[in-house]
């Protein structure tokens, strides 16, 4: 026979599974994105977006030493997965991309992005 305290043990337990699993899979706000350029370029115009978007956010122009903040939001008309993007323009038309993280169902998995732009890589790091 089971004591009454292995039974509550057992059903707090169980309790915490669910509470875990529930969170986890639960939809995430959207995540924030900090762009540093540490290059020797400056970028005319920095855009934001998901995948799947059709529209886009602009963010403003990134010089050396600057750092621009944003928001990816997800504005797809139906559920989907994708990646984010970050799109920098240099005044000579020459395009950068990015893409980063991951949404199901339109559902971030990712709290945050920090992207530090140098003149032979882009340094990714994410929450």
């Amino acid at each position: 026979m089971f004591s009454r305290s292995s039974e509550m043990r057992k059903s707090y337990i169980f309790c915490v599974l669910i509470i875990i699993l529930i969170h986890s899979c639960g939809p995430k706000e959207n995540p924030n994105v900090y762009i540093i350029n540490e290059s020797s370029v400056e970028y005319e115009k920095v855009y934001i977006r998901s995948s799947a978007a059709l529209d886009s956010t602009y963010l403003g122009a990134l010089g050396y030493g600057e750092e621009l903040k944003g928001q990816f939001v997800i504005t797809d008309s139906v559920p989907s997965d994708g990646c984010f993007m970050v799109i920098a323009i240099r005044s000579s038309g020459l395009v950068h991309r990015e893409c980063m993280g991951y949404y199901t169902n339109s559902s971030s998995l990712n709290r945050g992005f920090r992207l530090t732009l140098k003149d032979d890589s882009t340094m990714i790091e994410s929450s």
